[in-house]
């Protein structure tokens, strides 16, 4: 008998051990880390860097969950503010932002738990010192955004018009996603950022129009059965332009596929050049050259070398015209 209550005191006393030697933060999250203050997450692993990951996906769900919460609360009101008419505003690309980069993460040490061998990490986001930094490079982005659209509202030709707000957007995506952020990390002070957001709408929703009447002309010499047409027009399409065959401006390509045959081996080194012009102006060129294709077959290396210049084409000419 004194040996069963031996066996149990020495459990209880194990247990008691156990449970006092865990940190504060996996006893009582509440206590260590204010919700008010902190946005914070415990992750577990095998390792110290699986529960470190597994924290930081916490985290991140966090702010997924709150963004998407905050936007559908934010389009239902300015859906009945324009009687049900969606504006383009920021919030259309909320998902893709919220798997952006987080600010601030900072990492407890790892606990072990003695039985389980699980190993533990919380971590944590102070929300001031994350809304200082993400505000100050809103601020930055701000400042930018209206040097550029201040210069396209003095921009008389419509094209160049259309290039500075394309810069704009590319600034303003980037700062919708910081804005959504802040948002998750204080809601109630969301507004003050309100009035910027409505005058980017406005320079969007401009360059969405520009970009429908300020239709393309798209000319390739030296194409592959209108391969390259096919792709540059809908890259063209994917960005919003208009193709028409009697538009103001003109996107001339020329294609040298620079093709040989040595010692039965078919080859090419495809290149492109590309010039968008309008009204006695340049206003975006593109030079791509591919790496060699080469193949025993020429209609498999004719196939080989449109698919690399089409790969190049996606990868490189919007981004350099445009961006």
């Amino acid at each position: 008998m004194k040996k069963i209550i031996y066996f149990i005191t020495l459990n209880i006393l194990y247990s008691a051990l156990c449970f006092a030697a865990a940190p504060t933060w996996k006893l009582n999250l509440e206590k260590q880390f204010p919700s008010e203050k902190y946005v914070r997450a415990i992750g577990e692993g095998t390792t110290e860097p699986a529960a470190k990951k597994s924290a930081l996906s916490e985290l991140s769900a966090y702010f997924s969950q709150t963004i998407i919460a905050e936007s559908e609360s934010y389009q239902k009101i300015r859906q009945a503010e324009a009687g049900n008419v969606t504006s383009s505003d920021l919030r259309e690309n909320v998902i893709v932002h919220s798997d952006t980069e987080l600010f601030c993460v900072r990492y407890t040490d790892a606990w072990t738990e003695p039985k389980s061998k699980k190993i533990y990490v919380c971590a944590f986001i102070d929300r001031k010192e994350a809304w200082d930094l993400i505000t100050q490079k809103m601020k930055g982005l701000e400042d930018k955004c209206n040097q550029l659209s201040k210069l396209a509202d003095n921009e008389k030709e419509s094209f160049k018009k259309l290039l500075l707000l394309t810069k704009v957007r590319l600034l303003y995506s980037e700062y919708s996603g910081l804005y959504e952020k802040v948002v998750a990390l204080f809601p109630k002070r969301g507004e003050q950022f309100e009035g910027f957001i409505r005058k980017m709408e406005g320079y969007m929703n401009e360059l969405m129009l520009l970009k429908a009447s300020t239709a393309i002309q798209v000319k390739v010499s030296g194409d592959k059965g209108n391969s390259i047409y096919s792709k540059i027009t809908e890259l063209l399409m994917q960005k919003g332009f208009l193709i028409s065959p009697d538009g103001r401006y003109q996107l001339t390509a020329t294609v040298n596929w620079n093709e040989a045959k040595l010692n039965e081996v078919y080859s090419a080194y495809p290149n492109i050049k590309i010039f968008i012009t309008g009204n006695g102006q340049t206003f975006a060129s593109f030079n791509g050259e591919c790496e060699k294709v080469a193949a025993y077959n020429q209609e498999s290396m004719q196939r080989s070398a449109i698919f690399h210049l089409e790969e190049l084409l996606e990868e490189s000419f919007v981004k350099e015209c445009f961006e």
